[in-house]
């Protein structure tokens, strides 16, 4: 007897639905038993796959690529040195900004002294979240819960945790792109900037918020010979000893990645999917491998990119979404009254960069480290949203995503117990309170705020007369020159042991710490815990990193001006809820963090709108 073929296709097809269904149901099942064992294991992002074994997992990547001859006209190889810096004598390094920047910065500062109160009453209507807005925002993010810190494998409650776990964030995709459709085929690729550590992280942050609004792959750089950050050292999982530091060094590259409206690659993986393939207009990279490094490799990537933003200086303006022909320009600003405010008072007198559909549509975008791709400022006072509530995202996702990795955050919660417990021994009556100061000398450009420690005791009193730091407290000094010789001190790139009295500005004639004792403080320095063995297991490079957490959670702080090390404690402050207690120890600038004023932008010091 034979079967109808309409009945052997219905069989078929009944089948096909029936196993189709039975393995999705099999599939759920087993992802949520994994994701339940990854919880009950005590796993730090349940469910997440570590960047590296993905990595590896992929044949085209576990594979070297070899390198062959490179076809005429390619870019060579870089030497062996690595990255070519100019030829600077130590005492000419400038590490901060240049002269003409730094003349700019002079003058906005004393301009904002002049700024009237009516104008800054207006910034503050038009910056601040309103009432319904902060009862909206509590409606749509009801639970927000203190981050996670893993030390050793175990969970630790500390006082230094200020992440905090967003319902919603971690799933949030830009609306101005199509996300997920293009990210794989839209990049961003930088080079570090040639400054300190601090101007290096702000420039990351900014690219970071970019990246996520606009949808691209962030492409991380290979690690490199960062300023002031070259002690060799030999970390877990280093074959030897280095002293090349990068991105994965400071910040957590899985946290970053378990985001997902984030999508982050190495270079390698970079250059093997878009160079050695010929993606990147036929050019491939220096010695066609996937492994280039150093001055060719930035070379090549300001060679084959399509933009190179010209940002310095200016601000991004983003749409709230995606529409036509991304229509977000002067003559939609003209129509709306509000948005000019918000412009306004966030833009300052800097000139808006329209994001379009010409850079949404760039394959590759690149930032190289010249001073006119420099994005030496916040990342909050760079990015403008139009979507106020992007705005707030924005702020969320760079405190709760780029934060320095927890084994950076472990030795800070170490040093800052270890203070703690010092400061109950020199200072009992403070029960474990202690103050601190930041003081930056060295090489320090700004000559002006590098005083006396005298000076700084002189400073450091309320307008009524009261001093900041009592008698008898206990005082964290974070500075370069612990020693107080102020050895490495120049004016004029001449060593101040070189000027006879009376000495110049920035040349302080005492130059020990000797005023602080007088004073009645109990002072305290780095050496004096790492003496004790409390960072003994810490990678030199990063110390900077972990005295920043012990200032954060000082009763007081009080830092130089003009310091990018100092404005980020402020911001780590205001993530706590001490950015109030937060001053600076120059006589001028003293109460600059009380001013009402809440936005700014450039280098010279954090504001409230970040936190």
């Amino acid at each position: 007897m034979s079967v109808p073929l309409k009945d052997i296709i219905l069989y078929a097809v009944t089948l096909f639905v029936f196993l189709s269904v039975f393995l999705l149901v099999q599939h759920e099942i087993r992802a949520a038993w994994q994701l339940r064992r990854g919880i009950d294991n005590g796993t730090k992002y349940p469910g997440f796959e570590s960047l590296r074994d993905k990595f590896l997992k992929r044949p085209e990547m576990s594979r070297p690529v070899s390198p062959v001859k490179p076809p005429p006209g390619s870019i060579s190889v870089p030497p062996a040195g690595g990255i070519i810096f100019k030829d600077h004598k130590p005492e000419e390094i400038i590490h901060e900004i240049n002269e003409k920047e730094l003349e700019y910065a002079r003058e906005r500062e004393a301009a904002k002294e002049e700024v009237g109160e009516k104008e800054v009453e207006i910034e503050e209507k038009e910056l601040e979240l309103t009432e319904q807005d902060q009862k909206e925002e509590e409606q749509q993010y009801p639970k927000e819960q203190k981050g996670l810190l893993m030390c050793n494998g175990s969970r630790v409650d500390s006082e230094i945790i200020y992440w905090k776990v967003v319902p919603g964030d971690r799933t949030y995709e830009s609306p101005i792109t199509p996300h997920h459709a293009d990210h794989h085929d839209k990049y961003l690729t930088f080079e570090y900037d040639a400054g300190g550590w601090n101007n290096v992280r702000m420039g990351m942050e900014c690219l970071l918020v970019i990246a996520h609004a606009m949808g691209r792959t962030l492409v991380v750089p290979p690690q490199q010979h960062l300023y002031l950050l070259g002690v060799n050292h030999q970390d877990k999982g280093d074959e030897k000893p280095h002293d090349e530091m990068g991105f994965e060094d400071f910040f957590d590259l899985d946290l970053l990645r378990s985001h997902q409206g984030l999508h982050i690659m190495h270079m390698e993986e970079f250059l093997a999917k878009e160079g050695v393939s010929g993606g990147l207009h036929g050019e491939l990279p220096p010695h066609n491998s996937s492994e280039a490094w150093g001055a060719g490799l930035w070379h090549y990537l300001k060679k084959v990119s399509d933009v190179r933003p010209i940002w310095a200086g200016k601000y991004v303006a983003f749409p709230a979404q995606a529409g036509g022909d991304f229509e977000f320009s002067q003559a939609h600003i003209k129509t709306n009254e509000t948005l000019q405010q918000r412009m306004k008072a966030f833009g300052g007198d800097r000139s808006p960069v329209f994001y379009d559909k010409t850079l949404q549509e760039a394959h590759h975008m690149h930032f190289p480290a010249d001073p006119e791709y420099r994005l030496l400022q916040h990342h909050y006072a760079f990015a403008f949203f139009a979507d106020h509530a992007m705005q707030s995202f924005y702020r969320r996702f760079v405190r709760d995503f780029m934060r320095y990795k927890d084994e950076i955050q472990c030795a800070g919660h170490r040093l800052v117990q270890a203070v703690r417990e010092e400061a109950r021994a020199v200072a009992p009556h403070f029960h474990g309170d202690y103050y601190a100061l930041h003081i930056r000398r060295g090489d320090f450009q700004f000559k002006d705020v590098k005083i006396s420690a005298q000076e700084i005791v002189d400073n450091l009193h309320y307008p009524n007369g009261t001093a900041m730091i009592p008698v008898g407290a206990m005082v964290y000094i974070s500075t370069d020159d612990p020693d107080g010789l102020c050895k490495n001190c120049l004016v004029q790139r001449k060593p101040c042991n070189t000027y006879a009295s009376p000495k110049p500005p920035g040349c302080p004639e005492d130059t020990s710490w000797k005023a602080f004792i007088k004073a009645g403080w109990k002072i305290r320095f780095l050496r004096d815990f790492e003496r004790k063995g409390v960072l003994s297991d810490v990678n030199p490079n990063t110390i900077g990193m972990v005295e920043s957490i012990v200032c954060s959670r000082a009763t007081l702080f009080a830092g130089t001006y003009f310091s990018t090390f100092t404005g980020y404690i402020h911001r780590l402050r205001g993530y706590h809820g001490l950015g109030e207690s937060t001053y600076y120890h120059h006589k001028k600038f003293l109460m600059n963090l009380q001013m009402k004023k809440s936005v700014g932008h450039g280098f010279s010091r954090e504001w409230r709108a970040g936190w």
